[in-house]
């Protein structure tokens, strides 16, 4: 059940990001098919990996191409975080993969590692703006290093969270201005988790300005992808993907009644999909 922003006002709200990949693009996705009965004939157990010894000997080059193969779309999830509401914002990262945050390829050689910082760099840094920068923080960071590992050509930035976040007195500022400006500029793949619009909990115009915000931040990608898990779809009754959706829908309904939106993010196109088939999707169209 959502609970209102202003429902605890004893104390000082704080605000921070968190990052976590749940996608290396070469872990399948969790099944949600039901898990195999007693009668079920089991599947047959993967093959033993196996060490190609001469292959240190290859030319440089077919070593190069070999390592590149493992240039794969990530999914790097960032979380908003707000004091009143961590610990179910923890329960939603719990329920998705958490793999590690480094590229394989940087671990396991000088020659993948060099590979690999052509294509890899940190990124992310992030900033609270001053009204929602709490003095009371304490150990709540107001602020973050680049920290995170992303290929912009290749990866997925998939917000979590609430996109237009309020503290205890009204102030707001959406979640995306909290990244580096130069950082999301150059994404050309991002993602907005579904239940994080709440789409009949919030009205409408609040829905397209977090949107607005999003598209505006991000004019490097193509497309903005709302991705919904199998609870939504349950929910919501949600068949996917689909290009002609609720969410399409009400932009489009808003940006034909404003001149503030510029052609560029009117025509922009959303779509819905699964979250399990966003790394899949995005391996597609990278």
């Amino acid at each position: 059940m959502f609970e209102s922003w202003y429902a605890r006002h004893d104390e000082k709200t704080k605000f921070w990001l968190e990052f976590q990949v749940i996608s290396d693009g070469s872990s399948p996705p969790p099944s949600s098919s039901p898990a195999p009965t007693s009668t079920s004939t089991p599947p047959p157990p993967p093959p033993k990996p196996t060490t190609f010894h001469p292959f240190s000997l290859l030319p440089a080059e077919l070593r190069l191409k070999i390592w590149e193969e493992l240039l794969l779309p990530r999914i790097v999830l960032a979380a908003c975080f707000d004091s009143r509401f961590a610990a179910r914002k923890r329960a939603q990262l719990a329920s998705r993969p958490s793999l590690p945050p480094t590229p394989v390829l940087l671990l396991i050689n000088r020659e993948t590692r060099a590979l690999a910082l052509r294509h890899y760099e940190l990124a992310f840094a992030w900033k609270l703006p001053p009204r929602l920068a709490s003095p009371e923080a304490g150990a709540i960071p107001t602020r973050g290093d680049a920290r995170v590992w992303f290929n912009f050509r290749l990866d997925a930035l998939l917000l979590l969270g609430e996109l237009e976040p309020f503290d205890q007195y009204g102030f707001n500022s959406p979640m995306v201005y909290f990244l580096r400006k130069e950082d999301c500029r150059r994404v050309r793949h991002v993602a907005c988790a579904y239940e994080e619009l709440h789409l009949g909990v919030y009205e409408s115009e609040q829905i397209f300005g977090s949107l607005f915000h999003v598209v505006d931040r991000f004019p490097g990608a193509e497309r903005l992808l709302i991705t919904s898990t199998p609870r939504d779809a349950e929910v919501r009754h949600l068949v996917l993907p689909a290009a002609d959706n609720v969410i399409q829908k009400l932009w489009l309904a808003w940006v034909a009644g404003t001149s503030i939106v510029t052609s560029s993010l009117a025509s922009k196109q959303i779509l819905m999909i699964r979250e399990d088939d966003l790394a899949s999707f995005i391996a597609h169209h990278s």
